[in-house]
């Protein structure tokens, strides 16, 4: 599970492996093992990494699902309702999230523009 977690946080980071591993003061080709899982982590490294990443090693070591600690309250309710919702639900949210950051994209270029003539 730790191997996973760290290369899925390291993608939606969009992080290399390399800059990974200059934080953590190794090699690129050391941090590699421990993403494809062929070298364990001491708990030195793993502390650093959930540091690194802002989650906790329960998370890392797949003791807990993840609801960063940095979003506020709000923002956790909604997270664990979508997370109870069935596909069809969560697929009407996405279309409509989607729908709405178009319209506010929209919106604030268009306000930016009025702004600047």
């Amino acid at each position: 599970m730790l191997h996973l977690r760290l290369a899925e946080l390291r993608k939606k980071r969009g992080l290399t492996q390399a800059e990974i591993a200059k934080f953590l003061r190794i090699t690129p080709q050391a941090y590699s093992l421990y993403e494809t899982n062929k070298n364990n982590i001491n708990n030195e490294t793993l502390c650093m990494l959930a540091d690194f990443f802002e989650v906790s090693t329960d998370y890392l070591l797949g003791r807990q699902d993840l609801i960063p600690s940095f979003l506020s309250e709000e923002e956790r309710n909604v997270i664990e309702k979508y997370r109870a919702l069935d596909e069809r639900a969560k697929s009407g949210i996405k279309n409509t999230l989607d729908f709405e950051y178009t319209r506010s994209l929209k919106t604030n270029r268009a306000k930016k523009s009025a702004k600047s003539s």
